[in-house]
């Protein structure tokens, strides 16, 4: 094994909207990885409530005290730089005695596709990049997560994208996902593998590869040799279902991983106002609504009529409600077109 292969270098992508104090807590835990090769590209969509500022402070607050710790164990230090919409044409370059801990301001919020791909962008200008591993926000993640997803990604190379087992950060003796998630044809939906399950429980890690249609997005381990075959996020996702849209595009040439010893907490859904224990705003519904057909419309078009009745039911019940408003927007959202509140 070469030394590029036994310390490969790697890249966190972190996305922020409206949400700093958890987009520092994320980037720390990166910081504490036990991953020597690594940068962390923090990436801000346009949150307008001084995110930018209050990033960067967090962090050369306690970057100190995380160089301390890496020298301790023999580590490069992170070089904390802000960049403000940067060229992605003309990225910067690091150096080889330095990794890089960047917050950037995207400039705009253009959804989780668009803000992830600047961050990915900027990561993979360093030619010897291998892998982004794209971190939501509200995660913290084990020291050894990115390690063993790296090893797992070493095993087989025919694997595109790696998830980790996510657990529930209020909960952590309960699964969100075992990697991600298996599209169900039957129901034109998608389901969480896992979920709910004890975090503890055996797991087989071949049978869980073997249903995966998609890796959860919020830990995903991403091959450079995957984006560069087919490309970066679909930025017309504005929210949900662009990891699935990502491995149906790469399907038949990569791979789904699953790697049981990473473990990654994720506090569901702060940024859009819902979570996967029932509750959901007006916004999650319309973005889930149109990604799903976005996505249906694109790779499943003769699915189409198995999801009409459940948008059908859903705009009753929302009428039934005096929730006209969520009504329309239901219906807008099927047909692509644009949010509009109130």
């Amino acid at each position: 094994m070469t030394q590029g292969q036994a310390n490969p270098r790697a890249a966190a992508i972190i996305l922020n909207w409206r949400a700093a104090a958890d987009t520092v807590q994320c980037a720390l835990s990166a910081a504490r990885l036990d991953h020597e090769n690594l940068d962390i590209v923090v990436c801000d969509n346009a949150s307008g409530d001084g995110s930018f500022e209050a990033i960067q402070s967090g962090l050369a607050e306690h970057l100190p005290t995380i160089n301390q710790e890496r020298a301790a164990r023999g580590m490069r230090p992170f070089v904390l730089a802000a960049l403000e919409t940067p060229n992605l044409s003309t990225p910067p370059r690091g150096d080889d005695a330095t990794r890089r801990l960047w917050v950037v301001q995207t400039g705009r919020n253009g959804g989780y596709a668009a803000g992830n791909n600047v961050g990915a962008r900027l990561a993979l200008a360093e030619p010897d990049v291998e892998y982004v591993w794209i971190l939501n926000n509200d995660t913290l993640v084990e020291r050894d997560a990115l390690t063993r997803l790296l090893e797992r990604m070493a095993e087989d190379p025919a694997i595109g994208i790696c998830g980790a087992k996510v657990v529930y950060l209020e909960r952590p003796d309960r699964v969100q996902s075992l990697g991600g998630g298996r599209f169900l044809r039957g129901r034109a939906r998608c389901e969480l593998l896992g979920k709910g399950t004890p975090a503890d429980a055996p797991v087989d890690a071949a049978a869980i590869e073997a249903q995966l249609s998609y890796v959860n997005g919020a830990a995903a381990l991403v091959r450079r040799t995957l984006i560069e075959t087919v490309g970066y996020m679909d930025e017309g996702y504005f929210l949900y279902w662009e990891e699935i849209d990502w491995a149906a595009r790469a399907a038949g040439r990569f791979r789904l991983g699953y790697c049981d010893a990473a473990k990654v907490y994720h506090r569901v859904g702060m940024s859009i106002g819902t979570s996967d224990e029932g509750q959901s705003s007006m916004l999650s519904d319309f973005y889930l609504t149109r990604s799903k057909f976005r996505f249906l419309r694109r790779h499943h078009p003769g699915l189409l009529p198995l999801a009409l009745p459940n948008l059908g039911r859903a705009v009753v019940r929302e009428l039934r409600a005096g929730r006209g408003d969520r009504a329309r927007n239901l219906l807008v959202a099927a047909a692509g077109g644009r949010y509009s509140p109130g």
